[in-house]
This record gives structure tokens, C-alpha cells and sequence, in this order.
């Protein structure tokens, strides 16, 4: 494949919204664009590989590509793959990746090892999935999906090895178009999302549900069903993005409408689960869409896009906002991977160079204790409310 990538190292023009008083800095420690081939860069997927680097999973005039890079960035290699998006990336033990793409109305589940080298590209046609649809159980992946000519919510299990599916399809209560999973330590999953993958209909409730390995439902919880004001935000709500919470919990980012990956707009809220099913809390937030959330330090953090602008935003344990952050330029994130308990990688598009290229971000939450090699950074929306300019070098 024929490319060009400008790395480019731009120290955030940020517009600092709100800062939380008494709140641990957080520091930027990678902030990266990329410039691959004629147009346009978007990276749709991240994941923190086994030797500090990260896969990334990018889009490029029109071009899938699974992009291997260091741990500041830089490319290490590239294999184009097949699919118009990325959906999601899961890094394993042996130093490979696991990733889902999409093709239409066809998902393809699929296999790399850590050379690049395509071990398989399953299609699953006529199925439709999420932000996180997959997790690893061991020498099984549990795939999380939707028929997309019945509207209905699925599980299905495939033998990691080979991509061979088990005769184990579990079809979800009515309703439930699961739009992210994670799996627990006792072996059971949780599911996040809405009622409906049709677009054009609104999805009336947000849920989490719980299920125990073999497809019983320990319970199914409706988190939020429309905005506080559904005249200007619209009506309707899809749960998009989960993490671990407090106490055994889950932490819980969504919007209204129906979940698509690039055309849903709302109010994103956010949402306190308990170990089990209780809503805590659910409060909205700023912005529009989340497409990512994960832990940082003793608080919590959501990626995504607010003001046509890619967004992030840290919350406490109680739902409390802290920061609120993005730069003022054209973009969004499209996902956030956990890179340690301190630590957390961005990825997506913005228009910070001129024109539409990849954006990696990187935050770490500084009271947590630093890993052994320290990264300089830059502290964001320590001060109040403002814009924060920075300056940035050409990395070449």
C-alpha cells in the first residue's frame, strides 16, 4: 500500500468548559495526528497492545488499515483489511489483535497476528454490531450483535483459534439491540444499549441487562428512556459505552436516538449501575454522542464528539463533572481504550492541521503513582474555565 504519514505533534488548542475544584491533574502524554494518503485519516478503533505501543484501526480515502505503532505513535506496520469501518479492537495475550469490522450490512469478525499476518475474516452477514461487541473468554470469543431484517439482539460464540461459531446463539428479550459488552471476573457478561437499530425509529430505553454464561438473565435494568428536554435534544435513549464502577458496579455513558455510529445526536448522559442492576445515578452531561468511556485513577472519563468538536470529559464516582475539554476545530473521538489504572488512549479524527486527519490523545491521571518511566506532558483545565492555547513542534 502505497502512503504518507505526517505525524504530527499539535499541543492541544483546548476550550476548558468546566473544572471541578480540588480535582488531581490530568496530563496529556501523546497527542498525534496522522495524514495517510490524499484526503482523509480517521482512526475509528484503539487498543493498547502487550508492549506499550497500540493498534489502531483507520480509515483512509476509502482504505481499511490495521495499523501497528509504538508507544508514541509511529507506525510499525500496516495490512489493509476488509470492511468500510472499524468497529472495535481486542488485543491479545499471544500479542495479536482480535477486530471487528463492517461492510455494509455485514460484520466480518476477524483475526491478526502480531506481524500484521491475517489469520481469518469471518462475515457474518446480515449482522450488525456495536462499539465493543466482542469479549475474550478464554479460548472463546462471545460476540454481541443484531439481525438487522428482524431488529433483534443476539449472542453467539466462535472458537478463538479458527472463527469457528458454537451452537450456543442466545436471541435477547425484545428490545434489547445490544450496543457494547464487557465481561466479568465470575465468568458472566453485561450488555449496554437500546431498543431498536433502525435509525429512523426511536429507541425508547436505554438498558443494561446481565447474563451468566450458557444465556440466563440475572436482570435487565432500563436505565433512561428520553432528554430531560426531548423538544431540543430529541426523544428517545441508547446506553453506548460501559466500564467497571464502584463497589462491583458499572459506569454507563449514553444519548437519545437510536445507536449509529455516525449520525446519532443528543445530550450524552452518563450513569452509575450497581453490582446489581440498581440504577445509583444517571445524569446529563455535555455533548452529544460517547463513543468511549474508561476509568482514570479514581474517576471516570467519556470520548466522544460536543459541538461538532471531538470531546472529552472526566466525572467522579458521584457524577460530579470535572473537566470538560475539547479542541476548537471540527472532529470527534471514536474510542478510548484503558492503557493502565491511571491511563487512558483516544482516538478519532479532528480538523487541528488544516484538513481531516487521525487524532491519538493520550491522558493520564497524575495522582495516580507513575509507572517507572516518567512521560512529560501537559496539564489541561487546572485553572478554571477558558481556552488554553498551546504550541506545537512538527515530528518528522
Amino acid at each position: 500500500m502505497s502512503r504518507r504519514i505526517n505525524a504530527v505533534l499539535i499541543l492541544l488548542l483546548a476550550a476548558v468548559l468546566f473544572c471541578g475544584a480540588g480535582q488531581a491533574a490530568v496530563t496529556e502524554n501523546l497527542n498525534q495526528t496522522y495524514h495517510i494518503g490524499d484526503n482523509y485519516t480517521d482512526i475509528l478503533s484503539v487498543a493498547a497492545a502487550n508492549d506499550g505501543g497500540y493498534y489502531l484501526g483507520i480509515i483512509h480515502d476509502g482504505t481499511l488499515s490495521l495499523v501497528k505503532s509504538d508507544a508514541k505513535g509511529n507506525e510499525i506496520w500496516a495490512t489493509n483489511v476488509t470492511g468500510s469501518e472499524f468497529r472495535s479492537i481486542t488485543t491479545l495475550s499471544d500479542g495479536g489483535c482480535l477486530y471487528v469490522t463492517a461492510l455494509n450490512l455485514d460484520t466480518y469478525l476477524c483475526r491478526a497476528d502480531q506481524t500484521g499476518k491475517i489469520i481469518y475474516e469471518i462475515p457474518l452477514t446480515g449482522v450488525g454490531a456495536g462499539v465493543q461487541p466482542v469479549v475474550i473468554s478464554g479460548s472463546t470469543i462471545i460476540f454481541a450483535g443484531w439481525f438487522w431484517e428482524t431488529d433483534t439482539g443476539f449472542t453467539l460464540s466462535f472458537l478463538l483459534s479458527d472463527g469457528t461459531p458454537a451452537n450456543d446463539q442466545l436471541s435477547l428479550p425484545q428490545g434489547r439491540i445490544p450496543v457494547s459488552m464487557m465481561k466479568n471476573d465470575d465468568g458472566t457478561f453485561v450488555l449496554v444499549g437500546g431498543a431498536t437499530s433502525n435509525v429512523s425509529v426511536v429507541s425508547d430505553e436505554a438498558w443494561i441487562m446481565k447474563i451468566k454464561d450458557g444465556g440466563t438473565v440475572v436482570w435487565n435494568t432500563v436505565i433512561k428512556t428520553t432528554s430531560t428536554p426531548p423538544e431540543y435534544y430529541g426523544p428517545g435513549s441508547t446506553a453506548y459505552a460501559l466500564c467497571e464502577g464502584d463497589d462491583g458496579g458499572y459506569f454507563v455513558a449514553g444519548t437519545t436516538s437510536p445507536y449509529n455510529l455516525s449520525t446519532a445526536f443528543g445530550i450524552i448522559w452518563g450513569s452509575m449501575i450497581s453490582s446489581n442492576g440498581t440504577v445509583v445515578w444517571e445524569k446529563e452531561l455535555r455533548g452529544s454522542v460517547p463513543y468511549g468511556v474508561a476509568k482514570l485513577g479514581d474517576n471516570y472519563l467519556i470520548a466522544g464528539t460536543g459541538w461538532n468538536a471531538p470531546l472529552w470529559m472526566t466525572i467522579t464516582p458521584a457524577g460530579a463533572l470535572l473537566q470538560v475539554v475539547y479542541p476548537s476545530v471540527a472532529g470527534q473521538f471514536n474510542s478510548a481504550a484503558q492503557v493502565s489504572a491511571g491511563s487512558v488512549i483516544l482516538a478519532g479524527w479532528s480538523y487541528l492541521t488544516g484538513s481531516p486527519d487521525g487524532y491519538l490523545v493520550g491522558l493520564t491521571d497524575d495522582s495516580v503513582p507513575a509507572s517507572p518511566v516518567p512521560i512529560a506532558g501537559i496539564i489541561l483545565g487546572l485553572s478554571g474555565a477558558g481556552i488554553a492555547a498551546f504550541i506545537g513542534s512538527r515530528r518528522r
